[in-house]
């Protein structure tokens, strides 16, 4: 595939981007060193190459626009550790589409099933794609979970197990995950989680290296060692936003 053509094949995520830049606090990212998260064209491009591309694109289309679609008071907008890591994997494996394809699937699956138009209803995607959610789950079980990805499609299907279970619980009004009213967001965390709260709190945790996963790196080294749900209420308390 020529430059041309790769330029043509990733031209829809612009359209992305500039949808993302244009919601109410913009394409921002958990990078201490920048403001603005990557464009997913940049990404794509950095990532893969040939036909590859064309299928990439699709996937990066997918999951930003499901993002969107049920997430749309996200804040935060990095797509490279989650591309990178779903590149790779796909790359190693007998058809690179089918298995992007699979994973996308999941994924925006999940998106659907934790965001805003389902009864569980959080607010954000952050803790799905920085890492939270899958180094709490290694660390339950260390010896048998190290070597299972944050996006690999073990977690990925614990993580729509789990979804299903807190519907069952939601349905039933249970007492941690109750029903709630319409227009209001779940937060199971003894922490605020308004915009201005969760920008400053996740703003605090990148700058002190305290995000298991880097997703604004492609390059990223997952950890799942350190008591991330600890260190993050540590942080809340330092800044005021205990409950």
């Amino acid at each position: 595939m020529n430059a041309e053509a790769l330029d043509q094949s990733i031209t829809p995520l612009t359209e992305l981007d500039a949808r993302i830049a244009q919601t109410r606090h913009g394409r921002l990212t958990l990078d201490p060193r920048r403001s603005i998260a990557t464009p997913l064209t940049e990404v794509v491009s950095r990532l893969a190459d040939g036909r590859q591309s064309t299928h990439l694109t699709a996937a990066a289309s997918a999951v930003a626009e499901a993002q969107m679609r049920n997430f749309p008071d996200n804040l935060f907008w990095d797509f490279d550790f989650y591309l990178a890591s779903i590149h790779e994997r796909a790359s190693e494996a007998a058809d690179y589409a089918a298995h992007l394809s699979h994973v996308v699937g999941l994924t925006v699956r999940l998106m659907q099933l934790y965001g805003q138009q389902s009864p569980i209803r959080f607010r954000y995607v952050h803790d799905f794609m920085y890492g939270f959610d899958w180094a709490r789950w290694v660390r339950r079980k260390p010896e048998a979970r190290t070597g299972f990805a944050p996006f690999g499609i073990e977690f990925l299907r614990q993580t729509e197990a789990r979804g299903r279970d807190l519907l069952s619980l939601i349905e039933a009004d249970d007492e941690w995950y109750p029903r709630l009213e319409e227009g209001v967001s779940r937060n199971p965390f003894p922490f605020p989680r308004e915009p201005e709260d969760e920008l400053r709190l996740y703003r605090k945790l990148a700058a002190r290296g305290y995000v298991p996963v880097e997703a604004w790196r492609v390059d990223a080294r997952p950890d799942a060692k350190r008591d991330f749900d600890a260190l993050r209420e540590e942080t809340a308390a330092s800044l005021g936003l205990g409950g």
